[in-house]
């Protein structure tokens, strides 16, 4: 079967599945004369707005609770009512609003509130990685001069470093939507939401967005088929909101009237019991948080008798041996989702995909086209290796333009965006990923990919996390380097750990050399920085 009729039909499939899944939800039940009557004044006043999720959620909802977090409860109604104030507020007396409005704000309701908010009243909404050191915090700040910066407390004196900040406002402190209620203003405006690359390479590039309602249907409609949200579900989100993962992880939960269960800050232990104390039934982490909730001593303890149905992955690469691992104590549950900040959500892996292959990242979302080409854009047939190009539902357009730094735009072909990693599609359209294409390592004249030598590593009981890559060398070119972090009670054998590899993989892809390492360095999304290695 061609790639064109398998997509089609894989597509067909899906929508029959997302309206069974919706059926399911209990989203279209009908709600009561005034429910929707309120609910419809809702979309007049926002139109294909995200603030739309949040006024039909508090019309047929207004006393569920929408967020839990480390402040407590908020119900959807009160976290409506905070939007509304606060866009208010944002507005002046001729009802015009700012341009762009950033969010600085870790994993609570203040973070919904300021980009449900900035997108009522039509302005750009610049989500802001809350780890960066102040210096990359401000150049951020430089590039994008945001009219109005909504902050958490804490970012508080390095913003007043920043003179690219038009107007600052602190929801830790200021009372601006908590003891306001305003009546909505009317905005059809859908405008753009921009994200930050992960920053692995250098200062995190803003790639900006324009939400169509058209994207947004194809976006849910896959997250229906493949997750399966409902309205009585409790959703615990580990990734932070800033990311395209968090953010979608929330906006899902919203869109069904679902609660969500959130902190500042992610804490192993802490999530392991919450999914006990607070009833989980639906859990978004990134693999390294899986990792870390496997890793807890007394975890078939803390979770036993979960009432988890779903488990979602993704940001980042996960091992086989962390899915296996990960079945084993909360059962197949697990969905791997692949995707990045330029080409959006790309593929997802459901249970039964990861019982028959741990390793792969799954078929396309619906909207998504996948190409496997060589270096000059042509076609590579299942099976063979190459980059892996997507197109989606949210049209890739560019980086923020940065005038301190050389204009970048990934390579597009047919309007195909190179993701920058490399894998391959099997028979099955199941896609795979090599690794990244700038990751890959030259030995002796061979081609490594450092993500399958990682994979097999982290089969090792003594191996909690590990990370490959290449070192400069006068004879080979390159040669492997492993860092690894070991169990507690074990001890590093670089021997032990080369016949592991050499069981599984060739030669030339045995790590030359072990390093044990506390930890390896990560950004808030699970990706490892390579250039925080202590490669002498």
């Amino acid at each position: 079967m061609s790639v064109q009729k398998r997509s089609a039909r894989s597509a067909r499939w899906q929508w029959w599945d997302a309206a069974r899944a919706v059926a399911g939800s209990g989203v279209l039940a009908p709600p009561s004369p005034a429910t929707a009557v309120r609910m419809a004044r809702g979309v007049w006043y926002h139109g294909p707005t995200l603030t739309t999720l949040f006024a039909v959620a508090a019309a047929r909802h207004p006393d569920k609770v929408a967020v839990v977090d480390d402040d407590g409860a908020i119900t959807y109604a009160e976290l409506y009512r905070q939007i509304t104030a606060l866009a208010d507020h944002l507005l002046t007396d001729s009802g015009t609003g700012p341009r762009s409005i950033a969010v600085l704000c870790r994993n609570h309701r203040g973070f919904v509130v300021g980009a449900a908010a900035a997108a009522a009243v039509g302005a750009e909404v610049v989500a802001i990685n809350t780890e960066m050191p102040e210096t990359q915090l401000l150049a951020v700040l430089d590039r994008h001069r945001p009219d109005v910066l909504v902050h958490d407390d804490e970012y508080s004196e390095a913003i007043r470093s920043s003179d690219a900040v038009g107007t600052a406002i602190c929801l830790d402190r200021e009372t601006v939507g908590k003891g306001q209620v305003a009546r909505p203003r009317r905005n059809w405006t859908s405008g753009r939401v921009t994200l930050l690359t992960s920053g692995t390479t250098g200062l995190a590039k803003g790639v900006p967005r324009t939400i169509s309602p058209w994207g947004i249907v194809q976006l849910a409609a896959t997250g229906c088929a493949r997750i399966g949200l409902r309205r009585d579900d409790v959703a615990l989100i580990g990734p932070p909101f800033f990311h395209g993962f968090g953010l979608v992880a929330a906006l899902g939960a919203v869109a069904v009237g679902a609660t969500m269960v959130c902190h500042r800050r992610f804490d192993a232990r802490r999530m392991a019991e919450d999914i006990r104390r607070h009833d989980i039934t639906v859990l978004y982490l990134v693999p390294v948080m899986v990792q870390r909730l496997l890793a807890q001593s007394d975890i078939d303890e803390l979770v036993r008798a979960h009432r988890l149905r779903i488990a979602v992955t993704g940001a980042a690469p996960i091992t086989s041996a962390t899915v296996i691992g990960f079945h084993r104590t909360f059962g197949p549950i697990l969905v791997n989702g692949y995707g990045s900040t330029e080409a959006g959500l790309v593929s997802i892996a459901t249970p039964d995909d990861l019982v028959d292959e741990p390793s792969t990242v799954g078929t396309p979302a619906l909207g998504v086209s996948i190409r496997i080409t060589d270096d000059t854009g042509h076609r590579l047939p299942d099976g063979q290796t190459g980059k892996i190009l997507v197109r989606g539902p949210l049209d890739y357009s560019g980086y923020t333009p940065d005038a301190n730094a050389p204009a970048r735009r990934k390579m597009v072909v047919d309007r195909h965006v190179d993701t920058g990693d490399v894998g391959h599609v099997d028979h099955r359209g199941r896609l795979f990923i090599s690794g990244r294409s700038d990751d890959m390592i030259v030995s002796g004249g061979e081609n490594v990919f450092p993500a399958e030598i990682e994979d097999v590593l982290s089969t090792h009981p003594a191996v909690a996390d590990t990370v490959v890559v290449g070192v400069e060398d006068a004879e080979y070119g390159q040669v492997l380097n492993a860092f690894v972090v070991i169990t507690d009670g074990s001890a590093l054998d670089a021997d032990e750990l080369k016949r592991h590899v050499l069981a599984s993989l060739e030669r030339y892809k045995v790590p030359k050399r072990f390093v044990s390492i506390d930890a390896i360095p990560r950004n808030p999304s699970g990706k490892v920085m390579r250039g925080r290695l202590p490669i002498g």
